[in-house]
């Protein structure tokens, strides 16, 4: 055991006893590591009555519902995966887009620039006569070649 008091009481120690000391703990640390779990180290409870009690004693009635609720409605997988359903649906057939927040394009079919006029047709969008004339031509609405 180190003994950690001054040679006579009330006189600080010298810098010689404070390096014996710092050796004698430091080849302890080297011999036993691992004799006593770091757990096992706790910080003294602060004194009843003080800022510090008083607060760790309001910080644990905060908390006690919620660590209550938090054990309790703890499930294990099994409970998990009996939530499940028996047969899966699969996710491409319930899944579904949000609407648009802007309208849709109007590019011309033929060119891919702005759509100006609408085939009276099929109602696909050109952006001009040319356009609309190779539309007509090239069988873009289902008519023509």
């Amino acid at each position: 055991m180190v003994n950690l008091a001054p040679v006579r009481p009330g006189q600080p120690l010298t810098d010689f006893q404070t390096r014996r000391i710092q050796r004698r703990l430091e080849d302890l640390e080297r011999t036993n590591p691992t004799d006593i779990p770091p757990a096992s180290f706790k910080p003294p409870d602060p004194a009843p009555n003080t800022p510090a009690a008083l607060a760790l004693a309001a910080a644990k009635k905060k908390q006690t519902p919620n660590v209550r609720r938090a054990l309790y409605g703890k499930k294990s997988l099994r409970d998990w995966l009996e939530e499940l359903p028996a047969t899966p649906t699969p996710p491409y057939v319930t899944a579904a887009a949000p609407e648009p927040a802007t309208p849709p394009r109007r590019l011309c079919a033929s060119c891919g620039y702005i759509g100006a006029v609408r085939c009276f047709r099929c109602g696909e969008w050109s952006c001009g006569k040319t356009c609309a004339e190779v539309h007509e031509r090239d069988g873009g609405c289902g008519i023509g070649a």
